[in-house]
């Protein structure tokens, strides 16, 4: 008996190559509003709870204002790589979605209830008072969601578990074990949002909003959490590769569209080598000038 439910006969809208290349930029993009929301979030809760100067306040403020906006695009590019997701491997994505089904629904529940927490966050911030319990609720509920997500994204590649699973919940009250990819890409996830959040806060610097004091505060700060996390990133992109099932290596390397992709693997480890370099100019080269200055 195959593992996989028989093809669907109605023909696909338009070619394979096209589709998957939409798919992959689509969550690239997905991606980046992602961490952007979790690091941003993450940051601005610590910032709120530890105030060690009247600049932590001003940024985490800042950082608030805009994660709801932030949310508008999380939502708003995961439908489309998802879209594509259902059209290439549907039969799988249905069959993982089914087996989790009631963590899945719950998605939207969850959802929507960290977006109201991120309005709370923002308006208790603007108002003065203590915020970093609402914040830290959203971002750990922001965090279980993207945990849904990458367990489901990974149950559709092993088809091998999926009777176990079903006969031991057909309600989908289960979540399955033993994956060895489900971590690393989950905390691949997390690094970057520290790493995307600090890059971030070193573009919010040049706004016109903030005074000197302030724009020096939050580019250093940026500067700082980019290149720490960025290095951690990088590890842990790597460890996410290389726990990959064999047939999944051997799929990107052969595939002409994902052979371009894997040349892009280079290009990826390059640009963030880049910016962890510029957000070290940012987060150290300034202070060292500063500190030049004051013994002169």
């Amino acid at each position: 008996m195959p593992l996989y439910p028989a093809v669907d006969p109605i023909p696909l809208p338009a070619p394979i190559w096209l589709i998957k290349l939409l798919h992959i930029v689509t969550l690239a993009l997905h991606f980046v509003a992602v961490e952007m929301l979790l690091g941003g979030l993450l940051i601005a809760v610590l910032l709120s709870l530890f105030r060690g100067s009247p600049q932590s306040l001003v940024t985490a403020r800042a950082l608030a204002r805009r994660l709801t906006v932030v949310m508008t695009y999380v939502i708003n590019l995961g439908v489309p790589p998802l879209l594509f997701a259902q059209v290439l491997y549907g039969r799988a994505l249905y069959t993982s979605s089914v087996l989790i089904g009631l963590y899945w629904i719950s998605i939207i529940g969850i959802l929507t209830l960290t977006y109201w927490l991120l309005y709370q966050f923002t308006a208790r911030l603007e108002a003065g008072k203590s915020a970093w319990g609402i914040g830290l609720s959203a971002w750990l509920l922001a965090g279980f969601i993207a945990r849904l997500l990458s367990t489901n994204m990974t149950l559709m590649l092993r088809p091998e578990v999926w009777r176990d699973m079903y006969a031991a919940s057909g309600a989908g009250a289960y979540l399955p074990t033993g994956d060895p990819t489900l971590t690393p890409r989950w905390l691949l996830m997390l690094a970057g949002g520290f790493f995307i959040g600090g890059l971030w806060l070193i573009y919010l610097a040049g706004r016109s909003t903030f005074t000197a004091d302030e724009k020096r505060f939050v580019s250093g700060l940026g500067g700082k959490i980019a290149v720490i996390f960025g290095v951690v990133y990088l590890a842990a992109g790597l460890w996410a590769a290389s726990v990959q099932p064999d047939a999944v290596k051997l799929g990107l390397a052969t595939h002409p569209l994902y052979k371009f992709f894997g040349f892009a693997a280079y290009g990826w480890l390059a640009l963030v080598a880049v910016a962890i370099l510029l957000a070290g100019y940012a987060g150290f080269a300034k202070i060292s000038a500063a500190q030049s200055g004051v013994l002169a």
